[in-house]
């Protein structure tokens, strides 16, 4: 927590800085972040993971909202209420809704939605046109999905976990290895984005690099090995017998979500990423959990915002 608190501060010392944001705006947003991000990092913890329940996720949903929205006077009270409901369906889910796979494959449409149709940018305002904070709304969504699924739907093999062993490092390099050589030249063949050597000095850009690792790696990662291979990669495989048409379909899935991306819809991203969508479904397979497939798919990404536009 001392280190959330402190990286927050050095963030909010930057943004005033650079961004021309006065304090009146940056403090409650800096308020909100933190107790976000402590939200959502207390799933590392199992001790502390075991004890959420959905009614503690669907309460303090809206808190880090009013906290930014109310010192600013830009609350809604339609907005936290979207945030309770919408809380509360997610991880209550496998509570309310019959079991099967009907209601199984309805909760990744439900997870789903709100990031494909762009909900929490509608429900979080921008007090400054350099400041938004809709990723909050989807950092709690990330956490209403994975407590629904690690309490009330159980499913083995995903081996849920913020900090990969050893092994699982090597085998997630050893994936994102085999992976660059198809992915960038699918990238260069179709015109998609081009080469960029950075400009700026090496300490900076090795330095964004990492920060961009590692962000990638506890959200964007984690949320999508989670929902890909955690659970549809070993649905489809529970319900064909096969693995390898549940690494194809869960990597077509995978690509689908993704035609949003600058532009519906954007084929060649979709295709870009069921291709790498198929090595992190490897990584996931070979590395017996999804935090193989988290290194993996970190390292593309990292690559990829660093030396592509």
């Amino acid at each position: 927590m001392g280190v959330l608190v402190l990286a927050g501060i050095v963030a909010a010392v930057i943004v005033v800085q650079t961004q021309n944001i006065g304090l009146r705006i940056v403090l409650p947003a800096l308020a909100a972040v933190l107790l976000e991000a402590a939200l959502y990092a207390s799933l590392a913890f199992e001790e502390v993971r075991c004890k959420w329940r959905w009614q503690a996720v669907a309460l303090l949903a809206p808190v880090p909202y009013l906290l930014y929205t109310i010192p600013l006077g830009l609350a809604s009270a339609l907005s936290a209420s979207v945030l309770v409901l919408i809380a509360a369906t997610a991880s209550a889910w496998f509570r309310i809704a019959p079991r099967g796979r009907v209601a199984d494959f309805a909760y990744i449409a439900l997870v789903a939605a709100p990031l494909l149709f762009k909900l929490f940018p509608l429900l979080y305002p921008k007090a400054h046109d350099d400041l938004r904070l809709d990723f909050l709304g989807q950092l709690m969504w990330i956490r209403a999905a994975i407590v629904a699924v690690l309490h009330d739907r159980p499913q083995r093999g995903i081996h849920f976990g913020f900090i990969p062993t050893r092994q699982e490092w090597l085998t997630g390099f050893k994936w994102f290895a085999f992976a660059l050589p198809p992915v960038l030249g699918l990238v260069v063949w179709t015109g998609f984005a081009s080469l960029e050597i950075p400009q700026a000095a090496w300490w900076k850009t090795a330095a964004t690099t990492v920060g961009t690792f590692v962000g990638i790696l506890w959200v964007v990662a984690l949320s999508e090995e989670f929902l890909f291979r955690g659970l549809l990669q070993q649905w489809f495989e529970e319900i064909t017998g096969k693995r390898w048409i549940a690494l194809a379909a869960a990597s077509i899935l995978f690509g689908a979500v993704h035609l949003g991306f600058r532009g519906f819809p954007n084929y060649r991203f979709a295709a870009i990423a069921a291709i790498a969508g198929v090595f992190y479904g490897m990584a996931f397979a070979k590395g017996n959990g999804i935090r193989a497939a988290m290194v993996a798919h970190a390292c593309m990404v990292a690559v990829w915002r660093t030396l592509f536009r």
